[in-house]
């Protein structure tokens, strides 16, 4: 059987020198936001271009946290809208609510499947005080545009990139071009650690300062556990990098070019060999570098499609099946008319892309996908 994820596989090789790390964690006793969460928000930060890395517990706290901040600098307030592609995982407009703002849920663009600038204009109105884009399956927004939008209006760039570690818009890095950008570091994202994590990257210090206050139930910052002040400015959360978590980021981020030709070569071989009408490839815009944290097909006939390969012993999986405005939690939208986004969570497949994937098992894959 070709697995879908093969994580501990590819994680083997970090697990002589993480137990190494770990016993010098546990002799010092600096378990969470110590040296080596530094050296990761340092090393991310260049990574991406930005000038500061703040590290959290995950990508939602790393948005949530980021609205509450925007707040405090008087730049959005409680019931305030921000635009949001509805063909997203519901993290990021759970994101919004859980900040007291409103998400305006739009339909994408019908090649990158990630969000419209025309129906961001279309949404746009007065109320609007920020874009939170999305950078799905690891292809970027059409940043560039969307930020000359939101510098016109004097509202937010906000990008959720989950999905999108290593990508770039021309000769730009995700992570230096909106005004705040958030990454998750799950384990089966393409920067996985061991656990949750997260990350927001900026270049604006006055942000970054707030951010590292929050994160930390809101006291002003140390470092040292002897320089604390048990003063808190803001009423503040609970999302902090722990130290295992650094080390294994701190570890995979020595190979990440490496690990991201890998996935590189899956989906050009992907690319060029799939070959049959009934499957829609993915879209690259020009001058854009895609991350391929997921490598998404189209097939009207879907199901049938993930059934066949099922019984070829290919695993494959679908992100998402129900998109936000269909789920429950939020009934509220749920008489909202997304068309794009209802047909793409019928058609969408993801096909492995680990890099722990054989030549050979690309090939059988390819060979059962063009038979279907």
């Amino acid at each position: 059987m070709i697995n879908f994820y093969n994580i501990g596989k590819q994680n083997q090789k970090f697990e002589k020198k993480f137990i190494e790390q770990f016993k010098k964690v546990n002799k010092e006793g600096r378990y969470i936001l110590g040296k080596n969460s530094e050296i990761f928000e340092r090393n991310f930060a260049k990574l991406t271009g930005s000038k500061y890395c703040i590290a959290v517990g995950n990508c939602l706290d790393a948005m949530r946290l980021t609205f509450e901040a925007y707040k405090k600098l008087n730049l959005i307030k409680d019931g305030d809208e921000v635009i949001v592609p509805a063909n997203t995982y519901i993290a990021t407009i759970l994101s919004i609510s859980q900040a007291n703002l409103k998400p305006v849920l739009i339909d994408p663009d019908p090649l990158t499947y990630n969000i419209s600038l025309n129906q961001v204009t279309k949404a746009y109105n007065k109320k609007t005080k920020a874009i939170l884009t999305v950078d799905l399956y690891g292809h970027p927004s059409d940043l560039i545009n969307l930020k000359k939008f939101a510098k016109k209006r004097k509202i937010l760039l906000l990008e959720d990139a989950a999905q999108a570690h290593g990508a770039k818009v021309g000769k730009k890095n995700i992570g230096s071009i909106s005004d705040a950008t958030f990454f998750s570091f799950f384990p089966g994202k393409i920067l996985g650690a061991f656990g949750d994590a997260g990350a927001v990257t900026t270049s604006n210090l006055k942000l970054k300062n707030i951010l590292v206050s929050l994160r930390n139930y809101g006291e002003e910052f140390y470092f040292k556990s002897t320089d604390r002040k048990y003063k808190n400015k803001y009423i503040g959360f609970n999302s902090r990098l722990d130290e295992l978590q650094a080390i294994a980021l701190n570890l995979k981020l020595k190979l990440f070019n490496q690990e991201q030709n890998k996935r590189n070569y899956i989906a050009k071989y992907y690319l060029e060999n799939i070959k049959n009408q009934k499957i829609v490839l993915p879209f690259v815009k020009k001058d854009t570098l895609h991350a391929w944290h997921l490598f998404i097909i189209r097939c009207k006939k879907r199901n049938q499609l993930k059934k066949f390969l099922f019984k070829n012993r290919i695993k494959t999986m679908i992100h998402y099946p129900i998109p936000p405005h269909r789920q429950k939690a939020y009934k509220k939208f749920n008489n909202l008319k997304l068309p794009l986004t209802d047909k793409l969570s019928k058609e969408v497949l993801s096909l492995p892309i680990s890099t722990s994937l054989k030549k050979s098992e690309l090939k059988y894959i390819v060979s059962k996908i063009n038979k279907f």
